[in-house]
C-alpha cells in the first residue's frame, strides 16, 4: 500500500513539474495578468473619453429592459427583479476583446518574426562552407587553412 502511494505521488510529481506544465501555468498566470491589465485600460483610459465624445454616455449603464416597465438605471432594474439585457457591459466587454486579441496577435508576430530570424541565421551558417578544395593536391580542407595540411602548400 504504502509503495503503491509512493510511486502514485513519484508519477504526479514527474507529471506537474514537467517542464510543458510549468511553462503552461506561467502562461496561464501571464494571460490572466495582461487580461486584468487590458480590461483596466478599456475601463479606465478609452472608455471615460468615449463616453466623453458621445454626451457622457457611461457603457455599462446601457441596457435593455425585456418585459414591461422602466427603470432609471441598472440597480432599478435589478432590485425590481427585471429581465434585462445590459449591452453596455457587452460593449465594453467586445471592446476588452478586440483590445486583447491585437495585443496577443502582436506578441505572436513579434515571437514568431524572432524564431524566423534566428533559423534564418542558423540556415545561412549551414550554407556556408565550412571546406574548401587545395588547388594543388584536390583535397578539402577547411576554408581559413593558410596551408594544406596534405601537400603542405601554401594558400
Amino acid at each position: 500500500m504504502l509503495e503503491k502511494l509512493k510511486k502514485t505521488f513519484k508519477d504526479f510529481q514527474e507529471f506537474a513539474f514537467k517542464d510543458a506544465v510549468l511553462g503552461a501555468a506561467v502562461g496561464i498566470m501571464i494571460g490572466t495578468a495582461l487580461k486584468d491589465l487590458i480590461n483596466s485600460l478599456v475601463d479606465n483610459i478609452l472608455m471615460p473619453p468615449i463616453a466623453y465624445i458621445t454626451s457622457g454616455i457611461n457603457f455599462e449603464d446601457l441596457f435593455i429592459v425585456i418585459g414591461k416597465g422602466t427603470y432609471e438605471n441598472i440597480d432599478a432594474a435589478r432590485e425590481a427583479n427585471a429581465l434585462i439585457i445590459t449591452y453596455g457591459q457587452f460593449i465594453n466587454s467586445f471592446i476588452s476583446f478586440l483590445i486583447l486579441a491585437i495585443a496577443l496577435y502582436l506578441l505572436i508576430n513579434v515571437f514568431v518574426k524572432g524564431i524566423q530570424k534566428r533559423l534564418e541565421r542558423e540556415e545561412e551558417k549551414k550554407k556556408k562552407p565550412t571546406t574548401k578544395e587545395c588547388p594543388y593536391c584536390k583535397t578539402d580542407i577547411p576554408v581559413k587553412a593558410k596551408r594544406c595540411p596534405n601537400c603542405t602548400s601554401e594558400l
